[in-house]
């Protein structure tokens, strides 16, 4: 492949998924909720991630592990990242990566991700973390992620988010999770230019046995198999269906994925940004509506109850 192009000045609301900012609206509209968030992110949740990842995780430099280290510099050099934020490698034999913390966010990536994915591959899979990093993904991802047992110690501690759990939140807030990570996957195929490196990365997490199977063949069906989802369109989909089938995912399915980011692969709007021609029009801000987050009706800030469900909105103050 030839020499990558760096996006000079991109911002993230170039490639930002529809469904992601829709997603993102419809939580942020649940009154307190960002309030709330970063009061649990302050108290507890900051100082738990620094100490489970920083301190039991080996910090990978330009010194010790120049390999890795200049995938994400290459990364941040193409997605206009200024500063780099800290990469560690996780003692974890499954493939997985993370993106921490939201003052100053790092990336953890498991050493089974460095044993098994090529170079390229490895590329995307750290772009894609980046992405969520640059989008400002990383406070709410971590909120979700680790929602059950803050809601257990954030009631103890009368941190307000007893409130939120009972209702809608949590659901709207698992939603949004799923949603970001067609953005972040964006992010990735931007940074690897190469949509088959994202095909075969995404292959391979999905948990083929590349040492035993090889993986053309099965890219040709992962291909086949997301060219059967071109046309389906996740936010027109059943509520139902929508939250059953993904209740407890923190991604989306994995062929849906492939499906969204080769049909962006191939707009328009893909090739503007390659080009550098794609211009962000910053919008005038409007007020936002409040909603219910047990049922989504619109509600006002001096509502204690919602007149549609009888919700206790005084609990989320």
């Amino acid at each position: 492949m030839s020499e990558k192009i760096v996006l000079e000045n991109l911002s993230p609301k170039e490639y930002e998924h529809p469904l992601d900012r829709k997603a993102i609206n419809t939580l942020e509209a649940i009154p307190g909720v960002r309030k709330v968030v970063e009061k649990i992110w302050e108290k507890f949740l900051q100082k738990f991630l620094v100490i489970e990842y920083m301190g039991s995780s080996l910090k990978i430099t330009s010194d010790n592990y120049p390999e890795i280290y200049n995938l994400l510099d290459e990364a941040c050099l193409i997605l206009n990242v200024k500063e780099i934020p800290p990469l560690y490698l996780v003692n974890d034999p499954n493939m997985q990566a993370y993106a921490i913390g939201a003052s100053k966010p790092f990336i953890g990536i498991t050493y089974a991700l460095i044993e098994r994915l090529e170079p390229a591959e490895l590329l995307f899979v750290i772009a894609h973390e980046l992405g969520h990093i640059k989008s400002g993904h990383v406070l709410y991802y971590n909120i979700a992620t680790y929602f059950k047992p803050i809601v257990e110690v954030a009631s103890q501690l009368s941190l307000g988010l007893a409130g939120l759990a009972g209702g809608g939140f949590q659901i709207a807030l698992n939603y949004w999770q799923r949603m970001s990570e067609f953005t972040s996957d964006r992010a990735g195929l931007l940074v690897c230019q190469d949509p088959k490196v994202c095909i075969r990365a995404m292959i391979k997490i999905a948990g083929l046995p590349v040492d035993r199977v090889g993986i053309d063949a099965f890219e040709k069906t992962f291909l086949e198999q997301a060219e059967e989802f071109r046309d389906f369109d996740y936010g027109a989909m059943n509520k139902f269906v929508k939250i059953m089938s993904t209740y407890d995912n923190s991604h989306p399915w994995t062929v849906l994925r492939a499906s969204e980011f080769l049909k962006w692969e191939s707009s328009e709007e893909y090739q503007r940004i390659l080009k550098r021609e794609s211009i962000i029009e910053e919008s005038i801000s409007m007020p936002q509506k409040l909603l219910c987050p047990q049922c989504d009706a619109e509600i006002s800030e001096n509502f204690k109850f919602c007149k549609n469900c009888g919700f206790n909105l005084q609990n989320l103050n």
